[in-house]
């Protein structure tokens, strides 16, 4: 791998797929106090909404990673598209 055509951003498909995951831990501890004997408490509505966001997030990650791979030349625009098409099925 060429080290990405968007690095100066850090891999920033990353750091979507980091706050997805560490979303996807709150929301597992939603009813667990913390040390200051803070819990939030979400409604299951709220707590549906977010989990879904938690499956858009790590899909629209998955997209920039490979739009990054495209810029760089890891990917051709037939595989690209590819990645794309089946992302999207």
């Amino acid at each position: 791998m060429s080290g990405g055509h968007f690095n100066g951003n850090g891999y920033i498909y990353y750091q979507v797929y980091q706050f997805a995951d560490e979303l996807d831990n709150e929301i597992e501890r939603n009813n667990i106090k913390d040390e200051w004997g803070y819990a939030p408490e979400l409604s299951e509505e709220t707590l549906n909404y977010l989990r879904q966001k938690v499956v858009e997030l790590r899909k629209i990650a998955e997209e920039m990673r490979h739009i990054d791979y495209l810029y760089s030349g890891d990917h051709s625009e037939e595989s690209f598209m590819e990645r794309m098409n089946e992302s999207n099925a």
